[in-house]
């Protein structure tokens, strides 16, 4: 089922399947500024990747002496989730740990995610709760959310990723999924990441310390298409498909293994410790222009 919240700026859809994002229509503009799922090239919108992020050394951890398999990005993207509310200018659904999860999970949990007009802007609001009274509970969470670059897919190179806090970014490299030890470094012009389709021939960008929070898709001529911010997110990924047309902009709390990793869960990069009945919030915001 497809939930629609509006406003005079934004019309949203989102889907209880994953509470994926479906749409997100500027009206002002009245332009799709969500990738609209075109399974020739990636057929999804903006999976919701919990409780890991990325790809497990071998499809597998341990915890507390066992052994657990769980696919990339984890199980929330392919789960249906609850409406726990809905009014004209949010909803909110929900996750619970089950027999189902507790299988390949073994932790007792609560995810919300909440998505919000406020005027321009979106806001998409996660909480994760570690519902156990006496155990604690590991996890990543990641947003992974694809937007259209241009009218056509050869508009890409006529667009630029902006960044608030960042002249040089560091990527760690990615081998069928792993992170690895080796770093390529790109200096930025004006702070700006000039989109080529090369820079994804191999697989996304991984950024451990991003420094930046901010981030702005324009055009050459500096029109802005949009802002984007997040906050609680330590990491970021960025992605596209060659000559697909989307961008993804991709704040995680939470990255793949590295080839190196021990399998252990508790000893995984990036992962998150909460305390019995602790919460966790994070959020990403998306804001177009007022004109």
């Amino acid at each position: 089922m497809v939930h629609y919240i509006q406003n005079d700026f934004l019309k949203i859809a989102v889907a209880t399947k994953g509470a994926e994002l479906q749409s997100v229509f500027n009206k002002i503009q009245q332009n799709e500024l969500l990738w609209q799922a075109n399974s020739e090239y990636w057929g999804k919108h903006s999976p919701v990747l919990f409780p890991i992020v990325g790809t497990l050394k071998n499809g597998m951890y341990r915890y507390e002496g066992k052994e657990y398999q769980l696919p990339r990005h984890g199980f929330a993207r392919d789960l249906h989730f609850e409406v726990e509310e809905a009014s004209d200018s949010q909803i909110i659904l929900t996750l619970e740990s089950s027999p189902q999860t507790l299988e390949v999970y073994p932790f007792v949990f609560k995810l919300q995610i909440i998505y919000s007009l406020k005027k321009h802007c979106l806001e998409v609001t996660y909480i994760v709760e570690n519902v156990s009274a006496m155990n604690s509970m590991y996890f990543s969470l990641g947003a992974h959310p694809a937007f259209n670059v241009g009218a056509r897919a050869d508009d890409f190179n006529k667009f630029s990723l902006a960044f608030n806090n960042s002249d040089v970014l560091h990527a760690t490299v990615l081998t069928e999924g792993l992170l690895t030890d080796e770093q390529i470094q790109f200096a930025l012009s004006n702070r700006k990441l000039h989109l080529d389709y090369k820079l994804f021939e191999h697989d996304a960008l991984v950024f451990l310390d991003p420094k930046s929070n901010e981030i702005q898709l324009v055009a050459t001529d500096s029109t802005e298409i949009f802002n984007f911010k997040y906050k609680n997110f330590p990491f970021l990924g960025i992605w596209t498909v060659v000559n697909s047309g989307f961008i993804c902009l991709e704040p995680w709390a939470g990255v793949a293994d590295f080839n190196t990793h021990n399998l252990h869960l508790e000893q995984k990069v990036g992962i998150h410790h909460l305390a019995p009945k602790e919460q966790w919030v994070a959020q990403w915001s998306l804001s177009i222009p007022k004109a």
